[in-house]
């Protein structure tokens, strides 16, 4: 049937139909757009795939910990070190766990103390000379607590002093490594590939 011949009310109701159904299409496409523009997603996951501020993807942790223990993170003490790596390292290995990004972090839980804590780790610095060292900003629960450079390939002793005002109440410990002088593999490569240090063991005493 010729659209001419179709009564008038039924034209203007097909017409009017066409409107909203197009208005329904505009306004899907701009929700879509705008979700696009601006997901519905967490802190951890916004920094990390849309902002890109951070190479450490969050992730949960047990922070498994007693006090005193000595972690290895070579192979022999994969399982115990897996509980406490939260991002920014790669798996153990036999020279230890090598970190990945621009930072790593740690999650430790601990009982409560009463005044501060003895932070004791070995540290390898990843180098290709021309560098030779790598500098090492180590924070805990987001209180700057110690600084190194490291050199050599061999392993050093690093050991600082976590003061009260870095553990406050907190039955968990935050504990990030930013790195400075990061070494990409390859010079195209991400900067969440970036090589720094190598974590041999942690230890943790109360003082």
């Amino acid at each position: 049937m010729p659209w001419s011949d179709i009564p008038a009310p039924y034209r203007r109701a097909a017409s009017l139909g066409g409107y909203a159904l197009a208005a329904v299409l505009a306004g899907s496409e701009i929700v879509i757009l705008a979700l696009a523009l601006n997901p519905n997603v967490n802190a951890d996951y916004r920094a990390f795939y849309i902002d890109q501020t951070t190479t450490c993807l969050n992730r949960d942790a047990t922070g498994s910990y007693t006090l005193g223990q000595t972690v290895s993170f070579r192979s022999d003490g994969a399982k115990r070190a897996a509980s406490i790596k939260v991002c920014g390292w790669s798996g153990s290995a036999g020279d230890g766990t090598h970190s990945l990004g621009e930072t790593s972090r740690l999650r430790v839980k601990i009982p409560p103390l009463r005044d501060s804590l003895m932070a004791t780790l070995q540290l390898a610095a990843v180098i290709r000379p021309p560098q030779i060292t790598q500098r090492v900003v180590i924070s805990v629960n987001g209180v700057r607590v110690h600084a190194e450079t490291l050199s050599g390939k061999e392993p050093q002793t690093v050991s600082f002093v976590v003061p009260p005002a870095a553990l406050g109440k907190a039955d968990t410990l935050e504990i990030a490594f930013d790195y400075l002088d990061g070494i990409p593999p390859t010079p195209a490569a991400s900067n969440i590939y970036k090589r720094s240090i190598k974590l041999v063991s942690l230890r943790l005493d109360a003082i």
